[in-house]
């Protein structure tokens, strides 16, 4: 049923009870004697936002509207970007990064809006990649890939936040869905600088987290993806004949010949997009999906 607010309320047919879309707050109809809530399971009537099909969304073809911008002005629609890559296409690369992803929360990297882009975070790797290469995300204990992309360009803070191509990554820590608060282009250019944007490296309520600013400046470049394959949460066990790739803090880059062609045919097979969301993403919040 639909609400005066637009959201949806949804009842169970069986026990009587409904949820509001979007939360996961039972709402107890009049006559029913109010239970302590209880951890849903899959046998539950609460609902389960983790029930539908996992599918790539490289190629979703609804336009995203997103959140007004710096000046109250709304962005423009982001338009699908098709893909210039066809799985199986060869991957012709000279160097492999593999690091740990400590947060995955979408914003470093930033698989969404049909681009991966790396801004934020490992500077020794935004500050030495250069087009062509491979960049693989580990989860925590190297035993999960989070992501793998291949670098399309690789630009200047300035060039980032100039291009009206990126002006949907910058945040916008107003809205209610996450997708729009984990932009990751949030240095503008100002005299003698940059400032930080409100955003997930800022303090909380906006200030400049100077030792953020300080590490991410430091990396000197923005690395953007066209061709990636980001899993999040949900990644597949690091296959055994990439072993090689596990690392402890920093990142590794320092591979043979061969390893680096090892990885290049297994990029090549990848199927491409956004799989699955975050590792640290609300449940319920669907707006990973529409990238």
């Amino acid at each position: 049923m639909a609400l005066a607010d637009g959201r949806r309320q949804i009842t169970c047919e069986r026990c009587g009870h409904s949820w509001t879309r979007g939360s996961a707050t039972r709402a107890t109809p009049s006559g029913v004697t109010q239970r302590s809530p209880r951890r849903s399971t899959a046998t539950s009537c609460a609902p389960r936002w983790g029930d539908d099909e996992v599918v790539a969304t490289l190629n979703r073809e609804a336009p995203i509207l997103r959140a007004s911008g710096l000046d109250g002005t709304p962005l423009a629609p982001v338009p699908r970007r098709e893909p210039t890559w066809t799985v199986g296409d060869p991957v012709l690369a000279s160097r492999v990064f593999s690091y740990i992803v400590a947060h995955d929360s979408g914003f470093a990297p930033n698989p969404f809006h049909g681009l991966l882009t790396l801004a934020c975070c490992k500077p020794g790797i935004r500050r030495s990649a250069n087009v062509g290469d491979i960049v693989v995300g580990l989860s925590s204990k190297g035993e999960r890939v989070v992501y793998a992309a291949q670098v399309a360009d690789v630009i200047s803070f300035e060039e980032y936040w100039t291009d009206p191509t990126y002006a949907s990554r910058r945040p916008a820590m107003e809205s209610a869905r996450i997708i729009d608060r984990v932009g990751d282009n949030i240095y503008q250019p100002v005299s003698g600088g940059y400032r930080q944007l409100h955003s997930v490296h800022s303090k909380r309520n906006g200030p400049e987290d100077v030792g953020r600013k300080r590490t991410d400046l430091k990396g000197q470049h923005v690395l953007v993806c066209e061709r990636f394959t980001y899993w999040g949460g949900a990644g597949p066990r690091l296959p055994d004949e990439l072993r090689f790739l596990v690392v402890g803090r920093g990142y590794r880059a320092n591979l043979t010949t061969g390893q680096v062609d090892t990885v290049a045919r297994w990029f090549a097979n990848l199927p491409g997009g956004v799989l699955g969301p975050p590792d640290e993403w609300r449940v319920g919040d669907q707006s990973w999906r529409e990238t």
